[in-house]
Formats: C-alpha cells, sequence, structure tokens
C-alpha cells in the first residue's frame, strides 16, 4: 500500500480534479484506490456525495455514529481512546472515499501541541500527530488499497504537515498563472523543513515507539500542469504555454533543490514533469455535477462532447500510468 498527497500552497490548481481523475483511471488499470479528504472544506467529499447525505453525515460525525475521518480520530484527539474503525464511502468496486470533516479544524488546532510534545518524547504527541495517518491506513488495509490518494487543503498548516510526512509519494499541482508557480516557493522550503524536525523527532524516539512513526520522507514523484481552471483576472490572459517555460525552473530551484539537500534520495526521478492535463472547459464542472470522473460522461451529457471526453480519458490515463510507473504500484 502506497501513498500519495497532491500539494501545492496555492487554491485552484485542480487538487480534488485530479483525485477524482487520478482515482478512476488508476482503478481502470485494476488498482485498488482509497481517495482521503483531507481539507476541512469536504470538497472531494461534497463531489460525490448529495447535500442532503453529506449533511446528514456531518451532523453524526461528532458523535459515536460518526463515519468520517474525524469521527475515527476524534477519540484520541479527544485523550478518550483509540482509533474509531470507520467505513469508507464505496465509489465503485476498486474506489472508495474516506469523508472529510469541518471539524479537521479542531484537530489542527491540537497538532502544534502535538508537535511540541513529540519534540520531548511524550506518547500523547506521537498518538495525536499520528492519527491522521494510523485512521487513514487502517481503512486502506480493510479495503486492501494499492494506493492512498489524499486530496488535502492550499496551506502550510500543520494539518497538511502531518499528512505529507506519511505519505510516501507527494505531487505537485501547477495552475497556468502567477500566484500558483509563486506558490512552489514555499513548498520545497517548508517540506525540508518538516523532514527535518520529524527526523529529529524519531532520532529521540525510543527503540519501542520508533515502528508507529511517521516515516517522514515523502519522495517528490514530480508536477502536474493543470489547464482546465485558468484562474481569472488579467493573470489569465497570458497562454498556457507561457507559463510552462517558467515552471520547470521554479520546481528545480524551490522544490527539487531544497528536498535534494535534504536527502537525495527525496528526488529519485530524472524527469520533475509528472504529466500535464489541458482545459476541458466545461466538462470538469458536468462531471462535478453528476459525481463522476471526466472519462465516465459518456451516456450522461451531449454527445458533441464525446471526443473530448475520450481526450480526456486518455490524458487522464497517462497520468495514472506515469504515476503508477513511478509509485511501484
Amino acid at each position: 500500500m502506497k501513498t500519495l498527497a497532491l500539494f501545492n500552497n496555492k487554491g485552484g490548481v485542480g487538487k480534488t480534479t485530479l483525485t477524482v481523475n487520478i482515482s478512476d483511471a488508476l482503478s481502470d488499470m485494476g488498482h485498488s484506490v482509497l481517495m482521503v479528504d483531507a481539507d476541512p472544506q469536504c470538497n472531494l467529499t461534497s463531489f460525490f456525495l448529495p447535500e442532503k447525505n453529506l449533511d446528514e453525515m456531518l451532523d453524526k460525525s461528532d458523535t459515536e455514529e460518526g463515519s468520517t475521518i474525524w469521527s475515527s480520530i476524534r477519540p484520541v484527539v479527544r485523550g478518550k481512546g483509540g482509533i474509531k474503525p470507520i467505513t469508507p464511502v464505496k465509489i465503485t468496486s476498486l474506489e472508495h472515499l474516506v469523508p472529510g470533516d469541518v471539524f479537521l479544524a479542531d484537530y489542527e488546532e491540537e497538532l502544534p501541541e502535538a508537535w511540541t510534545s513529540a519534540f520531548a518524547r511524550k506518547e500523547r504527541g506521537y498518538d495525536v500527530t499520528c492519527a491522521f495517518s494510523n485512521a487513514v491506513r487502517a481503512v486502506g488495509k480493510a479495503v486492501k488499497a494499492d494506493v492512498i490518494i489524499y486530496d488535502v487543503g492550499p496551506n502550510l498548516g500543520p494539518l497538511n504537515r502531518a499528512i505529507l510526512l506519511d505519505a510516501d509519494y507527494f505531487a505537485s499541482p501547477v495552475a497556468a498563472d502567477l500566484f500558483s508557480l509563486r506558490a512552489l516557493t514555499t513548498v520545497g522550503r517548508s517540506l525540508a523543513r518538516w523532514i527535518t524536525d520529524w527526523q529529529t523527532v524519531r532520532s529521540l524516539a525510543t527503540p519501542e515507539m520508533l515502528p508507529g512513526l511517521l516515516r517522514g520522507k515523502p519522495a517528490y514523484l514530480g508536477y502536474i500542469t493543470s489547464a482546465y481552471k485558468i484562474s481569472s483576472g488579467r493573470m489569465a490572459t497570458a497562454p498556457h504555454d507561457h507559463w510552462e517555460k517558467f515552471i520547470a525552473p521554479r520546481v528545480r530551484d524551490k522544490i527539487v533543490s531544497e528536498l535534494r539537500a535534504v536527502d537525495p534520495k527525496l528526488v529519485p526521478f530524472a524527469s520533475n514533469k509528472l504529466g500535464g492535463i489541458k482545459n476541458f472547459h466545461s466538462l470538469a464542472p458536468q462531471a462535478q455535477s453528476i459525481g463522476v470522473a471526466i472519462g465516465k460522461l459518456k451516456g450522461q451529457v451531449n454527445s458533441g462532447y464525446y471526443a473530448q471526453i475520450e481526450e480526456a480519458d486518455l490524458e487522464f490515463s497517462a497520468l495514472a500510468s506515469e504515476i503508477a510507473r513511478r509509485m511501484k504500484l
């Protein structure tokens, strides 16, 4: 079971759309995928669940009947027990979803203190910091997932720190705009610091505690250019190719160099580009309104879109194939 986080310190780069469509393509290849909504805004969960169902689920999430990621880690965070087993939402025979929760904001408030406690070798610090990982991996084991994909929020907060340190790999989606590009500047620097700090925590831990701690060495899978959602405003007037030529050197200087300075093994691939997805205009919102991957829209939209749907299916399949190759699925 491998874990992958799609991460950039910028919203609007298509992380949720990529999660849905990469998962669909990987499942078409025969891989079992567990998607994890790790964003308190619950965009991934709302993609698949009708508003009424989501509302009912969130109403119960802070109770014993809860079935979200918060429901699972809640006893640990509140200091009242261990991880609570939850049943994920079945999307297809090979795809499952761990629902997100607005209460993840409560977990995030506890993480800074837990981080400090981990440096002091306090067991609660370890437990709270690793709770998210332990909950997700328990579900992954239950559904026999080949790969877990984390859809995370666009920030450098303590929740994302805990998730990235749990990931075996991470990839950075980059949209065709200035702010998406500039956000990469902080990604490598922050990750390098998190990894270094967590290795200190691991070095201080007792041999008995060490196996239960986050590995803390997310390898860089590469960047994904996504042109299907371009920011509004004057920056969007520049063609996508204009931004493409700036992405590779920014990734090299601000992510790859920072990680390589910590450990060359964190950058295991010669090519930093993982793939690219073109602009499919209205197909992404249409897919979201129905709750399916773009490649599964045939028969549900006007046949005039079929050529675009087939093209999208091919692009996401190519991207998923490269992900599977690099992750050795």
